[in-house]
């Protein structure tokens, strides 16, 4: 999970942001100048993109979509799926409720 957040953060932060809702800076930088032909970057966190199968992410990081390149030549196989793996949690983190912590967590809470 750690290496995952690495490569996260090297690979996909600067257009995806930190939190994977498309709102890095390059995804900023492009909003600012405007030219009309940038498509912003996916926010990772939507639902049809927690509804995707692993392997359609893999490929997506692999071959690239849209503006994205492929990063199969840069990522190693093992670190695609571990940024798959991080991934997975930072759309769980976002989509989860109290309802998802244990009862002794959620009770600290309320």
């Amino acid at each position: 999970m750690d290496r995952g957040r690495q490569r996260f953060g090297i690979y996909c932060t600067p257009c995806h942001g930190q939190v994977g809702q498309g709102d890095g800076m390059v995804a900023k930088r492009a909003d600012q100048l405007a030219q009309g032909t940038w498509v912003p970057p996916s926010n990772i966190t939507q639902e049809n993109l927690r509804q995707m199968a692993v392997g359609e992410l893999f490929n997506s990081i692999t071959n690239g979509v849209r503006n994205m390149p492929g990063y199969g030549p840069q990522i190693k196989t093992e670190d695609r799926w571990a940024i798959i793996m991080y991934v997975r949690a930072l759309q769980r983190s976002r989509s989860g409720s109290l309802n998802d912590l244990p009862p002794d967590a959620r009770a600290s809470l309320q």
